[in-house]
């Protein structure tokens, strides 16, 4: 018995093929060597997994602080500018997005605003405040962004909503399948079953 548990348990956790989420280069560190920055736009896929779908967006080198690794994105290049992903995702799961934001500090406004969103799902504000900022301290905060999947795959969006060439700077996304609270459910009754077994072993090798 312990061990059929302990098998649903694993497969209640374990990625498949059918809940694995293909999405990738989330840090910005796969890509053309961006010197201090280069600016992408409409339509490149430079950045292995993203493609520009709006405007342009400034592909950040050595140029400032990067919040994950050695590279980071400005999401206004020449004006404001959307990056996305397609990935696999399972229809009717929900996943969170955790990403780094910050703020390109040479120009205004003051408060870089950004937008983020999902196939068919709501979108969600966001915004820095650059005040005290400097490219050697860009003051990196981390934020999350939720969405429940509607089909097989799924398109995550990373707009700029300041009007300048001083946009809001991205890194370090990630997208993760939130567990099903029936998954959570068994893995508590494996762990009390398990711990059950135990104890009773104990305290028969005590009697003996």
């Amino acid at each position: 018995m312990r061990r059929v548990l302990l098998a649903a348990m694993a497969a209640a956790f374990l990625p498949s093929a059918a809940q694995a989420t293909a999405f990738t280069n989330g840090d910005f560190e796969t890509g053309p060597a961006p010197g201090s920055f280069t600016t992408l736009g409409t339509g490149s896929t430079a950045l292995p997994g993203w493609i520009v779908s709006a405007g342009s967006v400034d592909y950040i080198g050595s140029y400032w602080q990067p919040g994950d690794g050695a590279r980071s994105v400005d999401l206004s290049g020449g004006g404001p500018g959307t990056l996305s992903q397609t990935f696999d995702t399972v229809a009717g799961k929900s996943y969170v997005v955790t990403f780094l934001l910050a703020g390109n500090p040479d120009g205004g406004p003051v408060v870089k605003p950004v937008t983020v969103s999902a196939t068919g799902n709501g979108s969600g504000g966001y915004s820095f405040d650059t005040t005290g900022h400097s490219r050697a301290a860009m003051g990196w905060q981390s934020f999350t962004y939720n969405f429940t999947a509607t089909d097989t795959s799924t398109t995550l969006s990373f707009a700029s909503g300041a009007q300048s060439a001083y946009g809001p700077a991205l890194d370090g996304v990630s997208v993760t399948a939130v567990p099903e609270p029936a998954g959570w459910a068994l893995l508590i009754a494996g762990f009390g079953l398990v711990g059950g077994q135990i104890r009773r072993r104990r305290r028969i090798h005590a009697a003996i």
